[in-house]
Parts: structure tokens; C-alpha cells; sequence
């Protein structure tokens, strides 16, 4: 949410009865998007304008400001009572917002005295700065400077500053204002008046006094204003404090449905009452507001529940809440039953999207079976187009296909589409989204044809992306952006994978950057971190291949201009090679690459006698080793392996190259770009050559082993037997009886050999020291003796 920081003399409002309230959202591990961590292609701003902090996130407190804002309509009040054309919104604006008291001073008491004055450009320049020194303005100039004063002791910029007693200060302002009143004949500036006084009243804890004197003021009002609305709130929150809950909610929700600038202030604070939307029934004139008030409860729910959305139909079909209620169910299915079911299917066929929601289509914890509820939902959008009672009925139409698209019945997405012809224009662009999602999800083979009619669906989404200004930031609402995460939805979790099915991971690459060039900073999965870590090295050379030839279909050069250029594909190819110990073949791509490129290390040639740990420079090592000269060197080795005898000192060189690329090596990067914490051999990897190697280092231990069998030293034997015994560890199946799992690291194979045979060597001293493991073995097979 971009929340906008400014000093609102007589509309800031945070909590009537509480002053400020601070949330805080605090993740762990780095935060999550709250606008963009669930798969959605529908979007929240179509309908439900003045709804906007009510629009589904489950990860922030509101989505959006509302629109219009209090300060919005609060100028527009301004100018309707300047009612002079040369008087700007803008200039209003600055001369509430941003001026200065002493300025505002300035031109209040020129006004009075009606003097010609000497003023700042600044002020010379603003057409309401202007329009106020006229000496018949002096009312409205006048009270402006007043409700400056009153802002400072009502309204706290940090709430956590205690600012003493201003109950004096308040008492003051009340008796100048009640004079300053006495004398103004204007009803406009006289209720503004009346305004800040009982804001004062109420501030000062008076909430008795409060409700009398909304009443007297306001009580008989005929205007339904913002002054009005925000007067109405202060008596709802003086009601609170008088312990009468029910009435506050009732006053706050008739608040909440005539200003949309106020509707997170009354939301909060009817949160606050602990009251249900029934409990104010009995106080509802009619069945419209007890729909809105069913509204109102309904935006606390982040969970699935179509009971309040179907109440409030009933009670009001044409209540324009619906909208927003609908487009909230909507996104929380998107969220709780969509994604999950993309994200299996990813997985299903070898891909990781990486989104954070992985729920089942059922969740026991809450009682919601997502299924159900897609399917209740799709029969209450169809009866409700049936009816044609609702507002925006053609954002109900295209609602309908798109939960039967959600809910997989592609046959009935398509027939609702045909059947539901839409003529708002606001709403075409939805229409033909989903009209996009269905005929993608229908191709059983992205074939040529195909891909000559999504080039033009690719293209129409182009002239839809939203662009953020110098001072915005991606990690936003979906006010800007929406077909911008759409379009990189569609490519990431529906064509690459449609790719990645059919073997083609030239075209899966080629997808995903066009992904990446979105540069939303969330794209799951890119084009970069494909290459880099995912792609074999055959597979590479095919996109090497293919990114330089001359033969392209315009689709496909479409997506090469939007390909990566900074990725080193000759790298790429040569790591990739690595990570399969095809050094050989690594080695000529990694000389075509400047050294200055190639990741380099200085200790992987230092063997570990414990996990992880910087590969830096030391007194001992202040040579880089680059990766190319890294492979020529395991070349060399491996070459002197055939020929017999093989000496040690070669095995164990060869194994601890091994292992320091591997994920517990400290030269883990030359293979990976990241190395999350959190990953660690499972069964699973034996099914992947790179990984069974990256996470079970077989072949390390291999080469240990041979190295101690080669050795004639008794120290360098135990080093080499104790560093095989390092590496079985990592390979030892995980278990989730957690003493098993223990059992089996302690009762490693090699540590017999090294308690009986070189429990006298320096290594094992230190060695024993240092290992849990080995120390709980011995101490195991202590007891059996």
C-alpha cells in the first residue's frame, strides 16, 4: 500500500477513538510481495472503486488507498465553495496540505485588515492563497488557520512519542473557536467550524458532551459531506467509550458506506467493537444498509467464505459492494486452490515455480474444501448474471467464465465467454485474458501454427503493461502492473512449462526470458537461473545453437530480442559440464570465457576437515584458481590415474576438488550460483547425476579411499579414511525418525577402521574432538564391550 505522508488538519483521521495505530508485517527470511505471491489473472481494479483497501491480500493489512481520498475530496469540497474557475485543485492542495502556519497566518490576517500585502512568489503564485486575501474570504482564511491549530494537538505524526497533557492547549482552541463561530454567517464555514470543535470535545475525552453536541450540529443535517461523515465518526467512537458497541458499529458502518476516504478508519474501528453485522440489524433503516454493513464484516476475512457475499446479494442485489466481495473470493481461490494445483503440476513434470502458498485442494485446519467452493461460487455468479440485478453486470459475466476456467472446466470458461458478450470497456481487457488462458490451456502441442497466433496474443498483452515512475517501485499493488505479473504468469507457469513437457527447452529458455525482461523482481524460475543452474550442458549447446542461427519464425526472434544478453552461454556450458565431472569437455568452452569472468577460488585445493567455511586468500594460498584451470588440472590427474601405481597424493587431490565443489565445499560457486541452507541429500538426488554428486560427494569418498589405500602413512591414512568417512555421512539416507537418522551418521563404516587402527595418530586427537559422531560411536562401542 503507498501510503501518502501529510498533515490533514481537518481530515486526518486514523482511528477516531484510539488515535494511531501501527501494524507491523515482519517475514523472516526475507519479505514476501504482498501483491504478487499467488498466481492471479484476475484483476482487483476492474470494479470496486472506493474499495480499494479491501482488495484480497492475506500478507498486508490493506491493499490500497481508497479512491477518492479524504484529501481528494476534501479539496473538491474547497473548490465547489470557491466556485471560481481560476481557482486550481492543485493550488488548493498545496495551500491544506503543504503550506506553513505562518504563511497561512499571513494571508488570514491580510484578509481581515484588508490590506494590499507584500507576499512570497510562492504565495503570489497559488490561485487559493490569492482568492483567500480577498477581504470577502476572510471567513474561510480565518478558519483554515484555525483548523492548522487544531491539527497539531489532535493528530500525532509519531505515534509512539508521548506528547504530555494537551488538554489545556485543546480547552483553548475550543473557547477561540466557539468565538471565532460567534461571528461567521457562512453555514459552510460555520459547519467546519462546528467540526473542529467537536473534534476537540471528543479529544478531550468528553464523548458525553460528544454525542450532545453532534446532535445539536449535525443531527438535522441535509448534507451528506465528508465534514458530516467524519462528524458521524466522532460520535461513533464517543459511543464506544460510553460502552454502547452495537450503536458505534452501526454509526461507523453508515460512515464506512458514504465515504470511501473513511472506510479503513470505520473498518478498523467496527473491528474494535467486537460486534457481528447482525448484531446492528435491528438498527439498519433497510435492507441496503444491512448489506453493507454484511460487506463490511466480510473484508476481515482472508479465508474463503461465500456465505456473506450471498447474504449480502439477498438483502441488496444492486448494493455495490458485491463487486469488490466477489473479486475477493475470486483471488482467495486463486490463492488457496489455483496456485497450489499450478504448482503440482509444475512439479509433476520436474520444475519448482517457487511460490510460497503449496495448500491442498483441502484444508482441515479451516474446514474449506476449496473444490466446493470453486463450484458454489461458479453457480452464484451464474444465477446472479441470470438475474441481471447486480451492478456491473458485465464484470459478473466475465467472473463466471473465469472460475470455470480456475475450476479446470475449460468447456464451460469457453461457452460462458460466447455466451457473455461484454460491452464495457473497462471490461474487454478481462474478457480477453481469459479468453487467452483458455485457448492456451486447450493446445495439447504448442506447435507452429500456434505460435504464430500467441505472438499476437504476446504482442496485444505488450500494449497493456503498465510502466512505474523513477520514484515507484515493482514490489507494489497491481494498480499499474496487473498484465504485467499476467503476462509473466502465463509465461512462466503455463507456455515454458507447456515447453519443458514437450522437450523443447530451447523455447522453455526462451520463454523465460522473455519473463525475466518483465524485470518484476518475482519471476519464478527465469531464464538466468535456468541456465545457469538448471540446463545440461547438450541442452545448452542447442540454445547456444539456436540463438545464432539465421532461420527464425517471427515468434521466435520475438523471443530472442527479449533473451537475456548478458548471459555467458560459453559459462555456462563449461560449468554445466563441470557439474557432470565432464571436465574434459568444460575445459574448451571455459577458455573461450576471460578469465576475469570465470569463478575462481584460492582453497580448492585444501582438503576440509569440517563443513563450509570462505574460500579467501590465506598466508598459505594466495593464488586464484580459475575455473578453466581448475578442469585442466582434474584433466591431468585423472589422465595420471590410468597409469599405475597412482600415488596418493593424487587421489586425495583429485577427491578434494571434489569436494569443495560440492555443496559443503567452500568452493560451492563454482558450480552454483546460490546455496540455500535448507537443501541437503535426499533419495531424490540419486535420481539426478549432478545432485547425487553436489549432495552425496560418491565420487570424493571414492578417491579418499583410494588415497588412504595408496598411502603409506600412517597420519595422511587417517586424514584420507576420516575425510571418506565425511563424505558416506552425506549420503546416508534422511529419515523421519530423527534417533534412526542418528544411528545411522554414528555408525558410519569407516569409523571402526580409525578407532582401533589410528586412534594414536594427531588426526584422530583432533578429529575426535571436533566430531560428535565419532566421539558417540566410541562411546557406543564402549558399552558393548
Amino acid at each position: 500500500m503507498n501510503y501518502k505522508k501529510f498533515i490533514a488538519f481537518s481530515i486526518s483521521f486514523l482511528a477516531v477513538f484510539f488515535g494511531n495505530i501501527i501494524y507491523i508485517l515482519s517475514c523472516g527470511g526475507g519479505e514476501i510481495d504482498p501483491y504478487d505471491y499467488y498466481i492471479s489473472y484476475f484483476n482487483a481494479y476492474t470494479k470496486g472503486q472506493g474499495y480499494e483497501p479491501f482488495y484480497f491480500t492475506s500478507l498486508s493489512n490493506y491493499y490500497d488507498n481508497a479512491t477518492p481520498d479524504e484529501a481528494t475530496v476534501n479539496v473538491q469540497d474547497w473548490r465547489n465553495y470557491a466556485d471560481d474557475k481560476s481557482v486550481s485543485i492543485d493550488d488548493i492542495y498545496r495551500y491544506i496540505y503543504q503550506y506553513d502556519r505562518e504563511q497561512m497566518a499571513q494571508i488570514a490576517d491580510c484578509s481581515a485588515k484588508g490590506q494590499t500585502c507584500a507576499f512570497a512568489d510562492s504565495v503570489r503564485s497559488n490561485s487559493f492563497a490569492m482568492y483567500l486575501a480577498n477581504p470577502k474570504h476572510t471567513d474561510a482564511a480565518r478558519y483554515l488557520l484555525f483548523a492548522k491549530d487544531c491539527e497539531k494537538v489532535v493528530y500525532n505524526p509519531d505515534p509512539w512519542s508521548d506528547r504530555g497533557n494537551l488538554t489545556p492547549e485543546m480547552t483553548a482552541l475550543y473557547d477561540q473557536g466557539k468565538g471565532l463561530l460567534a461571528g461567521v454567517k457562512d453555514k459552510d464555514i460555520a459547519q467546519r467550524y462546528k467540526f473542529q470543535l467537536l473534534r476537540l470535545t471528543h479529544y478531550r475525552k468528553l464523548y458525553k458532551e460528544t454525542v450532545e453536541a453532534f446532535d445539536k450540529d449535525f443531527g438535522k443535517a441535509g448534507s451528506n459531506n465528508l465534514i458530516y461523515n467524519k462528524a458521524l465518526a466522532l460520535k461513533a467512537g464517543a459511543l464506544y467509550h460510553l460502552d454502547d458497541s452495537v450503536n458505534a458499529a452501526y454509526l461507523f458502518s453508515k460512515v464506512f458506506a458514504a465515504e470511501p476516504g473513511l472506510r479503513e478508519m470505520a473498518f478498523l474501528n467496527v473491528r474494535w467493537t467486537n460486534t457481528a453485522a447482525t448484531d446492528i440489524f435491528a438498527l439498519c433503516r433497510n435492507n441496503k444498509e444491512k448489506a453493507n454493513a454484511v460487506a463490511l464484516y466480510s473484508f476481515q476475512s482472508p479465508f474463503v467464505d461465500l456465505t456473506p457475499l450471498r447474504m449480502a446479494y439477498q438483502l441488496d442485489p444492486a448494493a455495490p459492494a458485491l463487486s469488490p466481495m466477489l473479486t475477493r473470493e475470486i483471488n482467495k481461490l486463486e490463492s488457496e486452490f489455483f496456485t497450489p494445483r499450478v504448482a503440482k503440476a509444475a512439479d509433476s513434470i520436474g520444475l519448482d515455480l517457487g511460490y510460497y502458498s503449496y495448500m491442498d485442494y483441502y484444508d482441515e485446519t479451516k474446514g474449506i474444501n476449496y473444490r466446493d467452493s470453486a463450484l458454489a461460487l461458479q453457480r452464484f455468479a451464474d444465477e446472479a448474471v441470470q438475474k441481471g440485478k447486480v451492478q456491473d453486470l458485465d464484470f459478473w459475466k466475465v467472473s463466471a467464465a473465469y472460475i470455470a476456467f480456475i475450476r479446470k472446466d475449460l468447456s464451460g470458461a469457453k461457452s460462458r465467454l460466447e455466451k457473455y458478450p461484454v460491452q464495457d470497456p473497462a471490461i474487454k481487457d478481462q474478457w480477453e485474458l481469459v479468453n487467452l488462458l483458455v485457448t492456451l490451456n486447450e493446445q495439447k502441442q504448442l506447435d507452429q501454427a500456434y505460435e504464430a497466433k500467441l505472438l499476437g496474443s504476446l504482442k496485444w498483452m505488450e500494449t497493456k503493461l503498465g510502466k512505474l515512475n523513477q520514484d515507484e517501485y515493482w514490489y507494489n499493488s497491481d494498480k499499474k502492473l496487473f498484465f504485467n505479473k499476467a503476462m509473466r504468469n502465463i509465461l512462466a507457469t503455463i507456455i515454458a512449462p507447456a515447453y519443458h513437457k514437450q522437450g523443447d527447452y530451447t523455447k522453455e529458455a526462451l520463454v523465460r526470458g522473455r519473463c525475466d525482461s518483465l524485470r518484476l523482481g518475482t519471476s519464478p524460475y527465469g531464464a538466468e537461473d535456468m541456465v545457469e543452474n538448471q540446463m545440461s550442458a547438450e541442452q545448452l549447446i542447442a540454445l547456444h545453437t539456436f540463438l545464432k542461427s539465421e532461420n527464425k519464425t517471427a515468434y521466435e526472434k520475438y523471443l530472442v530480442s527479449h533473451f537475456p544478453k548478458d548471459l555467458n552461454m560459453e559459462l555456462a556450458i563449461g560449468i554445466a559440464y563441470m557439474r557432470v565431472s565432464n571436465f574434459t569437455a568444460a575445459l574448451p568452452w571455459l577458455k573461450k570465457v576471460p578469465t576475469a569472468a570465470q569463478p575462481a577460488s584460492y582453497q580448492i585445493w585444501v582438503d576440509q576437515l569440517q563443513d563450509f567455511g570462505e574460500d579467501t586468500a590465506t598466508a598459505k594460498h594466495r593464488t586464484l584458481i580459475t575455473a578453466s584451470q581448475f578442469c585442466e588440472e582434474m584433466v591431468r590427474l585423472l589422465g595420471l590415474t590410468k597409469k599405475k601405481p597412482v600415488s596418493a597424493a593424487v587421489y586425495h587431490k583429485i577427491a578434494t576438488g571434489l569436494f569443495n565443489i560440492s555443496y559443503y565445499g567452500k568452493t560451492w560457486f563454482m558450480l552454483k550460483e546460490f546455496r540455500p541452507s535448507t537443501l541437503w541429500y535426499t533419495a531424490k538426488c540419486e535420481k539426478d547425476p549432478f545432485e547425487r554428486q553436489y549432495f552425496g560427494v560418491y565420487d570424493a569418498e571414492i578417491f579418499y579411499t583410494k588415497a588412504a589405500q595408496a598411502s603409506t602413512d600412517k597420519e595422511f591414512k587417517a586424514r584420507c579414511l576420516f575425510l571418506a568417512a565425511r563424505c558416506a555421512q552425506k549420503h546416508v539416507p534422511d529419515n523421519e525418525d530423527d534417533k534412526l537418522y542418528y544411528l545411522s551418521l554414528v555408525r558410519n563404516r569407516y569409523f571402526p577402521v580409525l578407532a582401533s587402527n589410528y586412534n594414536q595418530t594427531a588426526l584422530y586427537r583432533k578429529v575426535y574432538d571436533q566430531c560428535s559422531y565419532l566421539q558417540d560411536y566410541v562411546i557406543e562401542s564402549r558399552k558393548k564391550k
